[in-house]
């Protein structure tokens, strides 16, 4: 099986971008239907010109519908990917079963992944989601490499792990803390966007990197951003089917190094070089450009987070 490496698309640029640099696929969220604002969603246009230039080059192209959708807004739904569909994407990225089971039902050739934001953790999770129409399963950040060879022997699914994304404290699909902050939402073209919550249309406020005060002193809940690199020659030989780089939001240079530098590395193992340990300068520096912007956007929200907070209390 041959293993791909998935690249995010942000906004056009990126995407063309990153498929120029060697990703195999790139994915992106489609507007108010992805666990991003809008800033880092795309038009139907340009996922229009997205697919037609994948086509040409043979490349795919996956698109976000990893929001739950009301009862109201599955017949948009269903007419937005009849539309994708019809570009030629390869698959959609879904959290709700439900969901899931209708686009199995009405576009069998669909690539179904289930979301991270799924929260599949265990074998009875990938059975259920598998019932449910996925064809392709996104494994936690921290999957061992066992549980790979599990999934990929026993269960016989594709498999997707990250090479680039971060470690949340809490299970992503499950998380409401941005609701307690921000609670604006409006519908626009029937999409009902809820800016409190990645699940309705929104985006996560990284409300858990406030200080949080405990007794005498202040602390922070753990979520660390990851670069893997010895994970990839292991990955390769247990075929996994996607390897995939997160970072809709960061800027399109810092995404395009890190594309060419996994691009790179992969070719490298596939053929058959297992030391990594001369890519581990690069790796660090790529961390650490990381880590400036992710810094940013993280004051960023939190900035706007304490104010709303202040906001909220004055009006209490």
């Amino acid at each position: 099986m041959t293993t791909k490496l998935l690249a995010p698309g942000g906004n056009l640029e990126m995407a063309v971008g990153v498929l120029e640099r060697g990703a195999d696929a790139v994915y992106v969220g489609a507007r108010g239907w992805s666990r991003r604002t809008e800033n880092y969603e795309m038009s139907s246009k340009d996922i229009k010109t997205l697919a037609q230039y994948a086509s040409v080059h043979n490349k795919e192209v996956r698109v976000a519908f990893n929001t739950i959708a009301s009862s109201t807004e599955f017949p948009l739904m269903l007419k937005t990917i009849e539309e994708f569909n019809s570009y030629g994407i390869e698959g959609v990225i879904m959290t709700d079963p439900g969901a899931m089971s209708l686009i199995r039902d009405r576009f069998p050739d669909l690539e179904i992944h289930a979301s991270a934001g799924a929260n599949i953790i265990n074998e009875n999770d990938i059975k259920f989601y598998r019932a449910a129409g996925a064809t392709c399963i996104v494994a936690p950040c921290n999957i061992t490499m066992d549980e790979i060879k599990f999934i990929q022997d026993d269960l016989n699914l594709k498999l997707e792990i990250f090479l680039h994304s971060n470690n949340c404290f809490t299970y992503l699909g499950k998380c409401t803390m941005s609701s307690y902050i921000k609670q604006d939402w409006h519908i626009e073209n029937g999409k009902n966007r809820f800016f409190g919550s990645p699940n309705r249309g929104g985006h996560c406020n990284r409300i858990c990197q406030i200080a949080w005060e405990s007794g005498e002193s202040s602390v922070k809940m753990t979520n660390d951003a990851f670069l893997l690199l010895n994970t990839i020659p292991v990955a390769l030989r247990n075929g996994v089917s996607y390897l995939k780089v997160q970072g809709r939001e960061y800027g399109n240079s810092l995404i395009f190094d890190m594309i060419s530098f996994y691009r790179e590395v992969i070719d490298k193992c596939k053929n058959g070089e297992n030391d990594l340990s001369g890519y581990l300068f690069k790796l660090n520096e790529l961390s650490k450009r990381r880590d400036v912007e992710r810094d940013m956007r993280t004051a960023g929200l939190l900035k706007i987070a304490k104010s709303n907070s202040e906001i909220k209390r004055i009006e209490i």
